[in-house]
């Protein structure tokens, strides 16, 4: 897909791939000194790219009422279980930085999966669908992740994060080499 499609790929597909490949290098190192707490940095920095390329292909429609309450309770579900989760790790958690980079880490992946919902829900296409499948499998293995971290580590999570990352990545390139196409979809509103 790289070498047929590499003019659909733009400067934010290569800052993102750029800025994982680096935590997963110092995430080796994570006993070390801080290693840890930066690859988590560099991680929300890379869904910064994914986000600002969303946006990018936003077109702002009118709405009925009824999306728009959606949205917003969707939102604020989302919103709810993001602070739970976090006041619930910082048991787990021995400094106010290291509470305070996983608070940066997961509100830069709540608002990647808000800005999904919001790309989903405003295009109804293609590239649109593979972006929301994008954000909600690098949702799932973050919490996998955080589930091996902080709860209990066994291999069949570890197993399972690995297997949703790779699928992740399928649907990475998939939403940088897919076009902008419109699905034809009913009008019910």
């Amino acid at each position: 897909m790289f070498f047929n499609k590499r003019n659909s790929y733009n400067l934010y597909f290569y800052l993102f791939v750029a800025f994982t490949i680096i935590s997963y290098f110092l995430e080796i190192y994570h006993e070390l000194w801080f290693f840890n707490e930066i690859t988590l940095l560099i991680q929300a920095v890379s869904y910064l790219f994914l986000i600002m390329d969303a946006t990018n292909h936003f077109k702002m429609k009118s709405m009925n009422y009824f999306m728009f309450f959606y949205l917003f309770a969707i939102i604020g579900l989302n919103t709810y279980l993001l602070f739970l989760h976090i006041s619930e790790i910082r048991i787990y958690i021995a400094s106010d930085i290291t509470s305070l980079i996983y608070t940066f880490y997961y509100l830069n992946l709540g608002a990647l999966g808000v800005t999904a919902m919001v790309y989903y829900l405003n295009s109804f296409s293609k590239k649109s669908m593979f972006f929301i499948s994008l954000a909600i499998s690098l949702i799932f293995a973050n919490v996998l992740r955080d589930m091996g971290v902080f709860y209990f580590k066994d291999i069949s999570v570890e197993i399972s994060e690995s297997i949703i990352r790779l699928g992740s990545s399928i649907f990475l390139v998939l939403y940088f080499v897919t076009s902008e196409k419109r699905l034809k979809l009913m009008n019910f509103t």
